[in-house]
């Protein structure tokens, strides 16, 4: 095992945020494929099994990843005990999978589709467990390259897959045997440059402690997905496929603000966590308070250049039937502005591992877009899940703003 030091924080957010970059765009790009080279009904179908499946693997993965990042000490738990919980979790998450898939009754195709996202996400969990321990050595490049290898792997492989076959069923195979690979030859071999063994752990005493731990933030990150997803959902159970074709697609264009929104959160975390166990609170507030307005801006941005450019840019990247729906971007991108800012907050929230609150915050706003979405999706179509999701996302910026306030004031600044 060999000594690597950190890297600066400068460096760690561009690593990050030029993976991020690289992936949200693969990842944006394959929509753009499914929409020129298939139908709305195609995005439709693979937009229900990401919906279906996001939820699931945001509960079962716990945020280990966070905990890791934020564990300055790391002497309670080592890499080898995450990494076992990982795999039994991911195993839970596939036969909830399975589960869910069953009692839906989807016809042969819908079921394959969904369970092999699932198998995505799986295989990209194990790849995650490997990012916690690095982004807790503040190694984010790292993650960064893997990210890019990733990203690029997916448009080469997917895309090709696209093209050649048609599939959707065999473009997510490939994806899936391409992802095992990098994980296997890539991201296990980065992390046995720091650590001598990564046998993972299978300790049930220690999994009860992480699980404590972690699993009111893996409830939180569940309630925060079907805040983004039920709207989806229920979209897909009212208007059909194909509406959610067009709502997806356009709601994509929040991954673009989230890449940049997740790389700076996740480079800044480790950095937070440690001034606030300091109690060194004026660099905690000063850096939190830039987040927020970034965040606020990111969305302000997003929602001009939607209201100036939107047709012509939905024209662009899918087909001219899109930009019928542009009222739809610019609500998605209003939302933005909550979205972002809100996001920032909770890695806030996180680095002051108050981790207890959280599933009351996500509770309370996931109220919120379930009874939106019931109410407004059957009356006012696509608008009312656009809505829906400002709703939601005003909610919980509000809820994670007073929850910093009330906890910053109890502590004496330096």
């Amino acid at each position: 095992m060999s000594k690597i030091s950190q890297i600066s924080l400068k460096a760690n957010f561009s690593w990050n945020f030029i993976g991020s970059l690289v992936y949200s765009t693969s990842q944006f790009l394959i929509i753009m494929l499914l929409a020129k080279l298939g139908s709305p009904v195609i995005v439709g179908l693979y937009s229900i099994g990401l919906a279906i499946t996001a939820p699931i693997i945001s509960l079962t993965n716990l945020q280990l990843r966070q905990i890791q990042a934020t564990d300055g000490e790391n002497t309670n738990y080592k890499f080898n005990d995450y990494f076992g919980l990982r795999i039994l979790t991911s195993i839970l998450m596939f036969l909830i999978t399975l589960l869910i898939v069953m009692l839906n009754n989807y016809d042969v195709e819908k079921s394959i589709v969904i369970l092999l996202v699932g198998l995505t996400k799986v295989i990209d969990s194990f790849s995650d467990v490997i990012y916690g321990q690095l982004q807790q050595r503040e190694r984010m490049d790292y993650i960064g390259k893997s990210r890019i290898i990733k990203g690029t792997f997916t448009i080469i492989v997917m895309g090709t897959a696209l093209l050649l076959t048609d599939n959707l069923i065999l473009s997510l195979v490939a994806l899936n045997l391409s992802w095992m690979i990098i994980f296997l030859f890539y991201d296990k071999k980065n992390i046995e440059m720091f650590l001598e063994d990564i046998t993972p752990n299978f300790n049930y005493k220690k999994f009860k402690g992480v699980i404590f731990l972690a699993l009111p933030l893996g409830i939180v990150m569940m309630i925060n997905s079907l805040d983004t997803n039920l709207p989806r959902i229920i979209a897909e159970a009212f208007l059909g496929e194909s509406a959610l074709g067009y709502f997806a697609s356009i709601a994509y264009f929040l991954a673009v603000g989230n890449t940049f929104v997740q790389a700076i959160g996740q480079a800044a975390t480790p950095r937070l966590s440690k001034l606030y166990r300091k109690k060194s609170l004026k660099g905690f507030k000063k850096i939190m308070s830039f987040l927020i307005f970034l965040g606020i801006a990111i969305g302000l941005i997003g929602t001009l250049i939607a209201i100036t450019f939107g047709e012509k840019i939905l024209t662009l990247l899918y087909d001219s039937s899109y930009a019928n729906y542009n009222q739809i971007l610019v609500l998605i991108m209003i939302a933005g502005i909550f979205s972002f800012s809100r996001s920032f907050l909770g890695y806030g929230i996180t680095a002051m591992r108050l981790f207890k609150i959280q599933p009351y915050i996500a509770a309370g706003s996931l109220m919120v877009t379930l009874i939106m979405s019931l109410i407004l999706i059957p009356m006012i179509g696509l608008e009312g899940a656009a809505y829906t999701l400002i709703a939601g996302s005003l909610t919980r910026f509000i809820l994670n703003l007073i929850v910093i306030i009330v906890n910053l004031g109890t502590y004496k600044t330096y």
